[in-house]
């Protein structure tokens, strides 16, 4: 049991900055979330839109698709860390994967959907909104999944808040961009966190000499 533990004991021991303000932004979350009904907190999580902030979160939510996390590779290639782009390109894949087959199996309605006869005022033109397979997010489960790789990989911790701040940021944009409600970010950020904790303690075993050597930086 002691031995089964042990790399999970070890990476949160090495990043408690990082999961601790994680767990904390997710308890509140729950909190939320056993107060009101999805759609009200959905609601009471968007008392304010500007233009300034719709370019902003728009831009935000494209860290979100499959693109950035890619760049992400190649630049860590370019800067020979072909492990850590590894690491990171299959954290990516594994959480997108998981992501799409929960959509594809869960036919939850959309807040363009669930609030279409409701006098919400904040969806912004010019941004597509789908109507259903709004669970998971997989915008936020990509965000979280190269954040979170990224925080436990770093030797440097003070890329943790960060990480962490870019992760929820994108959460939030599909909050706030009208994509997606709460469980959906919540439970999308899991999967993020889930798999990045996975691929890492896999590939420390695959590649142990190789890790302790080569992401020290």
């Amino acid at each position: 049991m002691n031995k089964t533990w042990m790399p999970l004991k070890f990476v949160y021991k090495q990043n408690q900055t990082f999961f601790l303000g994680y767990f904390f932004l997710l308890i509140i979350a729950i909190f939320l979330l056993t107060t009101d009904t999805k759609k009200a907190v959905f609601i009471s999580l968007n008392p304010y839109h500007s233009d300034l902030l719709n370019y902003f979160f728009i831009g935000i939510t494209y860290l979100g698709n499959g693109f950035f996390p890619i760049i992400i590779c190649l630049i860590l290639l370019l800067f020979k860390k072909p492990f850590l782009s590894f690491m990171v390109f299959a954290t990516f894949a594994t959480s997108g994967i998981a992501a799409q087959v929960l959509k594809a199996f869960i036919y939850e309605a959309r807040p363009a959907m669930l609030l279409k006869n409701s006098d919400y005022p904040y969806f912004i033109d010019h941004v597509t909104l789908h109507n259903f397979h709004s669970f998971p997010s997989g915008h936020t489960a990509t965000a979280f999944a190269l954040a979170t790789i990224l925080a436990v990989a770093i030797k440097n911790k003070k890329f943790s808040i960060p990480l962490l701040l870019f992760g929820t940021l994108v959460g939030y944009s599909r909050i706030y961009l009208g994509q997606h409600f709460l469980p959906d970010v919540a439970v999308g950020s899991l999967i993020g966190v889930f798999f990045s904790i996975l691929c890492w303690i896999l590939f420390n075993k695959m590649e142990p000499a190789f890790t302790k050597d080569k992401l020290k930086n």
